[in-house]
């Protein structure tokens, strides 16, 4: 006899069931005993936000100026009519850059075609959002 003729009966693991209250250890101000949700100190706030934003951005300035250090070399930059030497790192930093430009101006000319779009549904009495089946 195959052994795939015969359906496998595994049964589902067993979840470990939660403990009621708190343990004989822990004080009663412990946060198993009160409710569950943010401790003070644990929720994200603007400020928080805006210090992470730093420390990313620091961090992201220091590795583009270890990069421009380690790409001094001269090389002949040629775009339409304008045409010199600049620094490698110098150089791929405008071609990033312009890139960028790029990126935002079809992102920015998309999301001004969806709010037309957008717009005209709501001043036609539809909606914008496609029913859910």
């Amino acid at each position: 006899m195959d052994m795939t003729d015969k359906p496998i009966d595994n049964p589902p693991p067993q979840e470990a069931p939660e403990a009621e209250g708190p343990l004989p250890h822990e004080a009663k101000d412990s946060p198993r005993h009160e409710a569950k949700g943010p401790l003070p100190g644990e929720r994200r706030t603007r400020l928080s936000g805006a210090w992470t934003a730093i420390v990313v951005g620091l961090i992201g300035l220091v590795v583009i100026l270890i990069f421009i250090l380690q790409n001094q070399q001269s090389v002949e930059v040629s775009f339409l009519a304008f045409s010199g030497h600049l620094p490698l790192a110098v150089a791929l930093l405008f071609a990033l850059i312009l890139g960028a430009l790029v990126v935002f101006a079809f992102g920015a000319a998309r999301i001004l075609q969806l709010r037309r779009v957008a717009g005209r549904a709501r001043r036609q009495g539809h909606d914008a959002t496609p029913p859910a089946e």
